[in-house]
């Protein structure tokens, strides 16, 4: 027989109510995954990003990762002017992501990082280029595609 209990844990909602309407989530044998995290993960899990764009996102969220602050300097608690350790991966990091960033005109990529080094809600990022909420949150995916598109091209990455 099946006891109630299981049943009663199955059934269960996974979340509550507040958190079920800021994201998506889904149940895995024994976690709770939420596919809604940020705005990226949402596009994800929506199919509207490809996996090229997908594979340029995740290359700059690791050199961003590395210069291990969310600003653009350099942390100078770290040890810099070293040939190895942090300092110099910083530094490495830095200079990839602006050979990157310099290709492109500054209020794209500051749409591009604000949705995916920020989390910034699209519709924030891509209030800069149009005037209501859904045109800007399509303009915010859209320019975010486009970066996403010629990063891949230009670095040659796919997954």
């Amino acid at each position: 027989m099946i006891d109630r209990e299981v049943i009663e844990e199955a059934t269960r909602p996974l979340v509550n109510s507040f958190a079920a309407s800021h994201g998506d989530y889904e149940r895995n044998l024994r976690f709770v995954r939420n596919r809604g995290a940020t705005t990226v993960d949402r596009w994800v899990s929506a199919g509207t990003i490809n996996d090229g764009q997908q594979a340029a996102i995740r290359h700059c969220q690791h050199l961003w990762e590395k210069l291990g602050s969310r600003s653009i300097v350099v942390d100078f608690e770290k040890v810099v002017g070293q040939t190895h350790g942090d300092g110099y991966s910083q530094h490495e990091a830095l200079a990839e992501l602006y050979r990157i960033s310099s290709g492109f005109p500054r209020d794209y990529w500051w749409v591009f990082e604000s949705v995916c080094r920020y989390d910034e809600p699209a519709g924030s990022a891509g209030s800069r280029m149009a005037n209501n909420k859904r045109s800007s949150i399509d303009a915010a995916r859209l320019v975010t595609c486009f970066i996403a598109d010629l990063i891949a091209m230009r670095e040659r990455l796919s997954f």
